[in-house]
């Protein structure tokens, strides 16, 4: 069962293929943001994935994360989670991704709990 208070922790040591150049959303050697927001995605995505039933997984529809604080290669970031609301399928995560400076990312992100398979068998269709 996905409670509020459920968090999980996850770190990155920044190499340059995280970087906005490698990722093409920017040209600086710093941690780009859709490798935060994947790291925020995988780390909500861990917080809750031993609670879901067979068949079950979750699926991002909501990211609201200001990146505030450029990481260079070779600093280190950890990304927190922590559950604040559950609302049926709908799960409310808060978002801290820091460095040893302080605040790199913050803001909410939200999760989906769907059946693996209802959910696919939908997305195919569109292929028809």
């Amino acid at each position: 069962m996905i409670t509020v208070g459920m968090s999980a922790e996850k770190v990155l040591s920044v190499k340059e293929e995280d970087t906005a150049k490698a990722w093409g959303s920017g040209t600086l050697p710093v941690l780009a943001t859709p490798k935060m927001i994947l790291l925020v995605e995988e780390t909500a995505m861990e917080a809750v994935a031993t609670e879901l039933p067979e068949g079950d997984t979750t699926v991002g529809t909501l990211v609201d994360v200001k990146h505030v604080s450029a990481s260079p290669v070779g600093s280190e970031v950890r990304c927190r989670v922590e559950v604040v609301e559950v609302d049926r399928a709908r799960i409310r995560f808060s978002v801290s991704v820091t460095d040893a400076f302080g605040d790199v990312g913050t803001g909410v992100h939200e999760r989906f709990v769907v059946h693996s398979e209802k959910f696919m068998a939908k997305a195919q269709a569109k292929l028809q």
